[in-house]
């Protein structure tokens, strides 16, 4: 699935509103859902997704990992963490939601813990799609 030219933003949408907000845009024909670990709502729109009946290979889903989930440690448990709120199996776009905040965790940090995780990942586990961000291995 290529990006879908517009999309739902879920910044500030909480329970209801958001699962409503989500159902309805499924349904009106947008297929892009952006959200981030901040906005405590993934479990929320994973709920919504669920319930819209939409093949989740028709949906674009964007996460964001937040400044607290940064280093080695958090980023890929985090990040798993998102993609079971969002009951999937993958996200399509994972985004670094705000790097090096106060320089308290350095971009090149960061860079580097989101390489060494991907690179220790099982080969069978599959955190996004072919479509995002991909682990790819040499065999």
């Amino acid at each position: 699935m290529s990006v879908p030219a517009f999309g739902l933003g879920t910044f500030r949408l909480k329970d209801d509103v958001v699962i409503t907000s989500v159902k309805n845009a499924l349904e009106l024909g947008y297929h892009a859902i952006d959200t981030a670990q901040i906005y405590e709502n993934e479990a929320a729109i994973g709920q919504a997704i669920e319930e819209s009946g939409v093949a989740r290979e028709n949906i674009y889903i964007t996460t964001k990992i937040w400044t607290k989930n940064l280093s080695k440690e958090k980023l890929i448990p985090s990040l798993k963490e998102s993609i079971a709120k969002l009951r999937t199996d993958y996200v399509d776009l994972t985004l670094i939601h705000w790097p090096s905040p106060n320089n308290v965790v350095s971009v090149d940090e960061t860079m580097n813990a989101l390489l060494a995780a991907i690179a220790t990942l099982d080969r069978n586990e599959r955190l996004v799609s072919p479509e995002g961000l991909a682990p790819q291995w040499d065999n």
